[in-house]
């Protein structure tokens, strides 16, 4: 590092000793002299350097002006001037390490004063260092304990927290309740507590697809939240259950914030994408005060029977716990109850029992749920709905087409995907499958209303399909439905055989198969969905020809039919 040393001349400047003192520090340290010959001079130097050392006299600048120059704090100051003048001076306190040396100038003392305070210098300059660096350490040391504030605080909140609808989760459920009990006991004040269900959400998740089914939960997660109030605690009790507690809250102010939830749900569809479903929910109602819990368990188990009322009456809607719908004594005091109880645990079981198919088909063959089952799923819900059947017959539907395409891969995934079209023999294999869907199915008594449905989906509105060659309503509607949903699927998805058809050969398909393949009156429906949903791109004109097409062969059906 430069040493840089300023030199004020006064009275000194034709000093020899310090001339020689000059030359042997530009000699020795290699040191940069700078002169300055007045005290204008002297300040605008400071600003314009970091001096190691001033050795100035009492003249120049005067004692009480060392406070106007810009110096380093490791500056070190040397006067070269009497020492009763130094002494006498309030200079120590304005700058902090000042010597003298008086006159006249002996250079051996000169020359060992100077290296003295260069070496003063140096170790200031360390102890300036080390300060800052303490000073960094501290302010790390600061921020690493502010970071592991934050993360603890982060660690904390997901510890209490949902991963998928950020609501409180479970485990804070079993501590944040016995607080509210308590709090309301103490305070004499009631607590209600919701269980909300959200309905058919397995089907759901079956249809559209898990990522669907997250989506509906963090929008219903939303709504739930937009539509209690800030005292309220929302929990993510498992799966699509979910608990609010309304802390001062009695059963008809209760009554009155579930229905308003419910509303909220069944009013407006839930929406992702390309995909839309109404949504309801099954509220079970119970309070502290009404219904005297004795503990938190027994507070959870009574909102939970309430919960399963709703859903035995027909779910979307709020039920409040009623003492005459509980389990006495090993006893389920109601019908309703009981079947509703029943219904949970054959519908946990079919669950069960198609999750393990589709497990035991990805093994096999590697292949899960693909594009043409997906769609076929679609048209079904879209036809049902169009014809107002009931969402349980959408359920069946949905188990049908994953037994049908997991049945189908297991038995014939070579055949499947071959490159070529189907040979005689090929479509004869092929038509041998409901039989061998209707074997299979008959291992599980619950799947009988799909095994029907599977039984019959090769049969021809005309009567020539197969297995049983039946006509026109004697298919039962179920399987004429199934038929064309997977029809329609296939036609817009890609086979290994050949590409998906254009739009404008969809319409020809549907029109040739109107009367023939399907029923008609199905496909007029079908016509009128794809123009509505825009799947893909229909030209108007020949939308209206094959729906005229197809309209007349409907009123030809009916005219048979009579």
């Amino acid at each position: 590092m430069t040493v840089k040393i300023l030199l004020a001349e006064s009275h000194h400047e034709d000093n020899s000793v310090l001339a020689k003192t000059v030359q042997t520090l530009k000699t020795e340290l290699f040191a940069e002299i700078f002169l300055a010959s007045d005290v204008t001079e002297m300040k605008r130097l400071c600003q314009e350097h970091d001096f190691t050392l001033l050795i100035l006299d009492e003249t120049m600048p005067t004692i009480n002006e060392l406070h106007t120059l810009s110096l380093s704090p490791a500056t070190t100051i040397l006067f070269v001037s009497p020492e009763e003048m130094l002494s006498s001076s309030g200079t120590r306190q304005q700058v902090e390490y000042i010597d003298y040396i008086p006159q006249p100038l002996i250079p051996s003392l000169l020359l060992g004063k100077i290296h003295t305070l260069l070496h003063i210098h140096h170790l200031k300059q360390e102890l300036l260092s080390c300060q800052e660096e303490l000073q960094d350490q501290r302010n790390k040391n600061h921020q690493c304990q502010q970071s592991l504030v934050q993360q603890s605080h982060y660690l904390n909140m997901l510890s209490v927290r949902d991963g998928l609808t950020g609501l409180f989760n479970r485990r804070h459920l079993n501590l944040a309740l016995e607080k509210e009990i308590l709090k309301a006991r103490t305070q004499n004040t009631d607590l209600t507590m919701f269980l909300i269900d959200i309905d058919y959400f397995n089907e759901t998740n079956r249809i559209s697809g898990q990522l669907f089914g997250d989506s509906i939960l963090n929008e219903f997660s939303a709504r739930l939240t937009q539509n209690t109030r800030d005292e309220d605690l929302c929990f993510r009790f498992g799966g699509s259950d979910f608990i609010v507690l309304l802390p001062k809250t009695d059963i008809t102010k209760g009554r009155e914030y579930a229905e308003k939830l419910r509303l909220a749900c069944s009013d407006k569809p839930f929406t992702s994408g390309r995909h839309s479903r109404s949504v309801t929910v099954s509220i079970g109602i119970v309070t502290l005060l009404e219904h005297h819990p004795k503990n938190q368990d027994e507070f959870i188990n009574m909102a939970d029977q309430a919960r399963y009322q709703a859903k035995s009456e027909g779910r979307n809607r709020v039920i409040t716990y009623d003492q005459n719908h509980v389990i006495k004594d090993g006893r389920i005091d109601t019908v309703a109850l009981l079947q509703e109880t029943l219904q949970r645990i054959l519908e946990k079981t079919k669950d069960s029992s198609i999750a393990s198919i589709q497990i035991l088909t990805q093994n096999v063959t590697g292949k899960n749920q693909d594009e043409h089952a997906e769609k076929a799923t679609q048209y079904i819900h879209l036809l049902c709905e169009r014809l107002g059947l009931p969402k349980t017959i959408l359920e069946t539907f949905s188990n049908a087409l994953m037994l049908y395409s997991c049945f189908r891969l297991l038995l014939h995934r070579e055949l499947l995907s071959k490159k070529e079209k189907f040979s005689y023999e090929d479509r004869k294999v092929i038509n041998d499958l409901p039989y061998k869907l209707a074997e299979l199915t008959q291992h599980f008594d619950y799947f009988s209303n799909e095994r029907n449905m599977l039984l019959c989906q090769g049969e021809h509105y005309d009567g020539n399909g197969y297995p049983e060659g039946l006509v026109g309503e004697e298919i039962p509607l179920a399987s004429r439905i199934f038929s064309l949903a997977d029809g329609l699927a296939a036609m817009s998805s890609d086979r290994p055989h050949r590409k998906r058809l254009n739009p404008p050969e969809i319409l020809r398909e549907l029109a040739r198969g109107a009367g023939t393949q399907w029923d008609p009156s199905l496909v007029l429906l079908t016509l009128d969905i794809l123009r509505e949903q825009q799947f893909f791109p229909l030209d108007e004109e020949l939308l209206l020809q094959t729906r005229l097409l197809v309209a007349e062969k409907t009123t030809q059906s009916s005219g048979h039919a009579q």
